[in-house]
């Protein structure tokens, strides 16, 4: 089984390594950041609940204390008539009470006495100046009759325009019985200016403006109607003022159909609340439904503006963005780390593939690192390459490669059809007869430097140097059905190069062998050849005797030629068309006729496809 499968599977170390950092990074910063934003976000909806509640019933209190004591009063003066402390029908005791009911209330502006029987007063002031009683018809006094009558303890009027004060008065009403029998009522007036005042002087904080409402779309109060335009405006009007008539586009927009729910609220809070745009700006509205007063429908509450909180969210909203941010340098930081932490183990894979291929000289630099197993790793790879390399050096370099590629046991010795080819320099002995040993063997390995890789780029792997010669074949230990024909172009190839060495060498006046080539295919015994201590991949049999005999056969061939090379006809076979052969005469002695003769010389073409 081949490697190649083993090698692609799995993920890359340099997305798997950032990617499991980024994903540590998240789970463990997510939660933190969750908790973080939720705890701020609870604080923030909690702190704006009872921070919005506390406005919301401070004015609620404000107005309670306001109009409340007026009614305590006025419960005080009908329980005294209904014990006989007070006459009702004694005019003279009223006056002097009525001053003292209004000295005691400063926020009723009138005072009103109204029997069933006889003449209603009326008993008013304007500031601090009490006025004379005035004895004149009361508008509606029949329907505020009518009312007390079916009344059995003090209460509350609706808003009116009362056209003497100029103004909307909220009135109180307190049935008088005596002796269980209704002889009339009295009542106070509380002018509305007051109650703008009385907003006024609550001076909220933050920009928050109070107000009171009546009948869902009418202002009771506001800060504006307490301000002499505001006066003189609704007097000009003779009603009470409209939303839109209180110039606030602000309260005039609190009732817009499109309100928006504010996120903090739900039904368990003791207010109202939403928000919108009013404009380029964002408002809230917060109000309270009073039912303490009917039937006048009061709403009382205040608007603040969005920036107020825009703050607080925004410091919300800021945990969580800077959460995600820290999140997202964190992971490119983890992505940097991954990468360089995984760019030695990159390099030592390059390296593995380079040795996987044989290619030494492509192995890139694994040097050191910071990392003390990687060191470790990286220098037991080095000697294992250079141990590696020096196999490749002397044993067959595709033998190397095939072995490297395979994951099962080592291949067996099997017969098979392959094409051997024998190589040798004439005159080489005389030559280094007498010479250097030194010299000698650098014109050998400066020639078979040039030999060599000719053969193995044209597939063929060289078995063995013998001598001055050596021996190689194509077709083992890969096969391949083009053994012959890759032989002969190998030889072609040989022979360029020696022609091109020789030359060289002559023309620098120096020695130059001849050589001889010969080529022939058959089937030999190829594989495992040795004991379990010292074993050679090598091929035996009548086809690599035959291949010598060729190359031998070489030193009868006549002709000047750098290179001779002889061919068997099984080889010529194999090998095809497309080269030039010119046929030879005899043949070496032990040649099967029938299997190796006719002989031919491989002269050409000097390429072939």
């Amino acid at each position: 089984m081949s490697i190649e499968g083993i090698r692609t599977a799995g993920w890359p170390i340099a997305r798997l390594l950032p990617v499991l950092l980024v994903g540590l990074v998240f789970l463990g910063m997510m939660p933190i950041i969750g908790v973080a934003y939720y705890a701020a976000r609870s604080n923030y909806e909690a702190s704006a609940r009872e921070r919005n509640e506390v406005m919301v019933d401070l004015v609620t209190r404000r107005l309670h204390a306001h109009l409340d004591a007026i009614k305590s009063q006025l419960t005080y003066i009908g329980d005294a008539i209904s014990r006989g402390e007070i006459d009702f029908d004694n005019r003279e005791q009223w006056s002097a009470f009525a001053v003292g009911t209004l000295a005691a209330v400063p926020q009723a502006v009138a005072f009103v006495v109204l029997p069933v029987d006889g003449e209603p007063s009326t008993f008013a002031r304007t500031d601090r100046r009490m006025l004379p009683e005035r004895r004149e018809n009361i508008p509606m006094a029949d329907q505020l009759l009518e009312r007390a009558r079916t009344m059995e303890r003090p209460g509350w009027g609706k808003p009116m325009w009362a056209e003497v004060l100029g103004e909307t008065i909220l009135p109180i009403i307190v049935p008088i019985r005596v002796h269980g029998e209704f002889r009339g009522l009295v009542g106070a007036a509380i002018r509305a200016t007051d109650l703008s005042r009385f907003l006024v002087d609550l001076q909220l904080p933050d920009e928050r403006t109070p107000f009171i409402l009546f009948d869902h779309d009418k202002v009771l109060a506001h800060p504006f109607l307490a301000q002499p335009e505001g006066i003189a405006l609704q007097r000009a009007r003779g009603r009470a003022s409209t939303l839109a008539e209180v110039e606030d586009p602000v309260l005039a927009s609190i009732w817009a159909p499109d309100q928006r729910q504010i996120d903090w609220t739900n039904d368990q809070i003791p207010f109202k609340a939403h928000w919108n745009w009013v404009n380029d700006n964002s408002f809230g509205w917060f109000y309270r439904h009073i039912g303490d007063y009917a039937p006048a429908d009061l709403t009382v509450g205040y608007y603040a503006p969005g920036r107020e909180s825009a703050w607080a969210r925004w410091i919300v909203r800021g945990i969580l963005i800077a959460g995600v941010l820290l999140m997202l340098f964190t992971a490119i930081v983890a992505v940097l780390l991954g990468r360089r932490l995984a760019r030695p183990i990159l390099t030592l894979a390059d390296a593995a593939r380079a040795v996987e291929r044989l290619e030494f000289d492509r192995m890139p630099e694994l040097g050191s690192s910071r990392v003390r197993e990687l060191s470790l790793a990286n220098r037991a790879f080095e000697r294992m390459a250079r141990g590696l390399q020096l196999s490749a050096t002397y044993l067959p370099r595709a033998l190397v490669a095939h072995l490297t590629a395979q994951t099962g046991a080592l291949p067996v010795s099997e017969d098979r059809v392959i094409t051997v080819m024998f190589c040798d320099l004439e005159g080489y002995s005389a030559y280094s007869n007498g010479r250097p040993a030194t010299e000698a063997a650098s014109y050998l390995n400066d020639l078979l430097a040039c030999v060599g890789p000719a053969i193995e780029a044209n597939g063929g792997t060289i078995d063995k140097y013998i001598g001055d010669g050596l021996m190689a074949f194509w077709g083992a230990p890969e096969q391949r059905l083009d053994h012959g024909r890759a032989a002969c172009r190998g030889a072609l190839t040989v022979a360029r190069e020696v022609e091109a060495f020789n030359a060289e060498r002559r023309r620098l006046g120096l020695h130059a062998c001849r050589m001889r080539i010969g080529l022939h295919t058959g089937t030999v015994l190829v594989g495992n050849i040795g004991f379990a201590g010292r074993v050679d991949y090598t091929a035996i049999g009548e086809a690599v005797n035959v291949a010598f005999r060729l190359e031998q056969f070489g030193r009868n061939v006549p002709g000047l030629d750098e290179v001779r090379i002889v061919v068997s006809a099984s080889c010529r076979q194999a090998a095809q068309t497309g080269f030039d052969w010119l046929p030879l005469d005899g043949g070496p002695v032990g040649v099967a006729t029938e299997d190796a003769l006719p002989l031919s010389l491989l002269r050409g073409p000097a390429t072939v496809q």
